[in-house]
């Protein structure tokens, strides 16, 4: 019911998904039903996830003028430290955030798959969604929304 109010599609394509937990079922969105539901507003461009990993080359800055670069290492990259997501917004503006792998790592740990499914088999995947997640609640969407989205 979720997924219809929302107009998300269950399945292969990553919207949401019907988990089944114990003898129920619990809908779940997908990072890209979040991107999907975010762009929906008509105020963000372009909304992407990536991770960084120890070889590469990575700063990031808070505060008044917040920026962020990352040059990907060629070749081994090495384990991964850090993930970020990030909103363009249509008007110039942007919105990121960066989460380490400890600050994934006391997420997972509190999943309820936290040692089994995605969290095994996608690990680098859960962790773009982990940040996306977190970095949605600041992005232009209607309340009613990210309520229902967020249940």
């Amino acid at each position: 019911m979720q997924a219809a109010q929302l107009g998300l599609e269950p399945g292969l394509i990553g919207h949401c998904y019907i988990i089944p937990y114990g003898n129920q079922a619990q809908f779940i969105i997908g990072y890209k039903g979040m991107i999907d539901l975010a762009r929906r507003s008509g105020q963000i461009e372009n909304i992407y996830a990536h991770t960084v990993h120890e070889n590469d080359e990575f700063e990031y800055e808070l505060g008044l003028h917040p920026k962020l670069t990352h040059k990907p290492a060629t070749g081994e990259r090495g384990e991964m430290t850090f993930v970020y997501a990030v909103a363009h917004f249509k008007d110039g503006g942007y919105q990121f955030e960066v989460m380490s792998k400890a600050d994934i790592e006391k997420r997972r740990k509190r999943s309820k798959a936290a040692n089994n499914g995605p969290w095994v088999t996608d690990y680098e995947e859960m962790a773009k969604k982990t940040v996306i997640r977190h970095m949605w609640k600041y992005l232009p969407i209607s309340i009613e929304i990210q309520q229902q989205a967020m249940q």
